[in-house]
């Protein structure tokens, strides 16, 4: 077993080792052969293991079998994690992906060998151990996170580490329960505690990792995991509104509270905008908003089929939903008349989404026969009726101060006001996919 020192040197071996060992664990050329499997992990074993750390675990593991030398490997690399945490980011943030192979390892050698007389892991243990390390997992990479780590002795500071806090992100975020709830969390209270004004407050949110070097990095991973968690609801809500389906009413509440969630972070991450003036951001939110709610869509069947009962939920999901497609209009407007390319070349497929929400609202609210007002990206005022077009901090525009001549790419809807003498049940006819 390789002793850990606090030398950089040391530092920089072990990183090296740990690296190898995790690309070489997961080979599949490797994982056909179970004995170096076993002599690699039998490598990286600690002195003693915690007792602690089989709580959880059903089943007596004994020393020298596949199982217990899993469990030897993954709590040595934890040991260094824990250890590293005091002196190197890298070397930690390394442990961390090394911890991670050794848990899709196990899944691999399991998968591998289950049909092979005396090569088959208890399946017991593989119940039993994979929800144990990942959610040993999920808490280690929040360590990483949430860690305050010392800036002037960081190794290169933090402009060059934005790779390795994606990475170290998505593994808290797939390894941390309820996924939903936890970007909301993230979303709305510790980057609305990042942000004051225009500027980073890095001291203020619980996560030091979260600063101005990084930000872009946070901002992009939490849309792409929402997005990646709307998709994972929509199948269930899909699956909820066949006719045969028998949904028991707890398992749809739950379901509508992270639909809420996964809205509420979209809100609170396009709405940064409005204190962000990166230009990066702005186009982030136009892509990433656009493209939840094109994935939001598929929801509104299951959202018809509920509406005499979840009537309130479902009306507030889609209003709180309205304030990121107003701050998405209003990108856009801004985008296109200071030619921001960056920005413009995603507005079609925006464009598209934003359309077809606007008639799927219509159409649910007209065959529910609710009476409500919806409309998209704009504000109407209730003594005149007259439009009015406000900018990203909410001040009034002229309606032509944004138009160009690339009148096919901005969003120009017309406020929505639910008629019940028009027809609008077949909206959703002529709907294609998004780009």
């Amino acid at each position: 077993m390789f002793v850990l020192t606090r030398s950089s040197v040391s530092a920089l071996v072990l990183k090296e080792i740990l690296h190898y060992f995790r690309e070489i664990i997961n080979l599949p050329e490797i994982q056909m052969n179970e004995a170096i499997v076993l002599n690699l992990l039998e490598a990286f074993q600690p002195v003693k293991i915690p007792d602690d750390f089989f709580s959880g675990v059903q089943m007596k593991l004994s020393p020298g079998t596949a199982e217990y030398l899993y469990f030897g490997a993954y709590s040595y690399v934890e040991i260094v994690l824990n250890e590293a945490c005091s002196f190197s980011f890298m070397l930690a943030s390394e442990s961390l992906l090394t911890l991670e192979s050794i848990a899709t390892s196990v899944q691999k050698f399991a998968d591998k060998f289950k049909e092979e007389n005396g090569n088959q892991m208890n399946s017991e243990f593989i119940k039993g151990a994979l929800p144990i390390l990942c959610n040993k997992l999920g808490t280690s990479a929040e360590k990483l996170l949430r860690h305050a780590w010392d800036t002037e002795n960081l190794e290169n500071g933090w402009k060059d580490k934005g790779d390795m806090i994606q990475k170290v992100l998505r593994i808290y975020l797939e390894n941390s329960d309820p996924t939903s709830a936890l970007l909301a969390e993230i979303a709305h209270s510790s980057f609305s505690e990042a942000f004051s004004g225009n500027r980073m407050e890095e001291d203020n949110c619980g996560f030091p990792t979260l600063n101005s070097a990084t930000f872009i990095v946070w901002y992009r991973v939490l849309h792409e995991r929402n997005l990646n968690v709307l998709n994972r609801l929509v199948k269930e809500a899909i699956l909820h509104g066949k006719p045969r389906a028998n949904a028991q009413r707890e398992t749809v509440e739950e379901l509508f509270v992270k639909l809420q969630h996964s809205v509420n972070v979209v809100v609170s991450l396009v709405t940064l905008c409005r204190t962000s003036d990166k230009m990066t951001v702005h186009a982030m939110a136009v892509k990433y908003g656009g493209k939840f709610v094109d994935s939001f869509l598929k929801v509104f069947d299951f959202l018809r089929a509920q509406f005499e009962v979840h009537k309130e939920s479902i009306i507030q999901m889609v209003k709180e939903l309205q304030k990121a497609t107003r701050t998405i209009q209003a990108l856009c407007s801004e985008a296109k008349g200071l030619k921001q390319t960056a920005i413009t070349s995603k507005i079609p497929a925006t464009k598209r989404s934003m359309e077809r929400y606007l008639f799927h609202v219509k159409a649910l609210l007209h065959t529910t026969s609710s009476g409500c007002t919806f409309w998209l990206g704009y504000e109407i005022t209730t003594k005149k009726g007259n439009l009015k077009h406000k900018d990203l901090t909410g001040q009034v525009v002229s309606s032509q101060a944004y138009v160009d001549n690339q009148g096919d790419n901005a969003i120009e809807d017309p406020p929505a006001t639910v008629d019940e003498s028009t027809p609008v049940s077949n909206a959703s006819e002529d709907d294609g996919e998004a780009e």
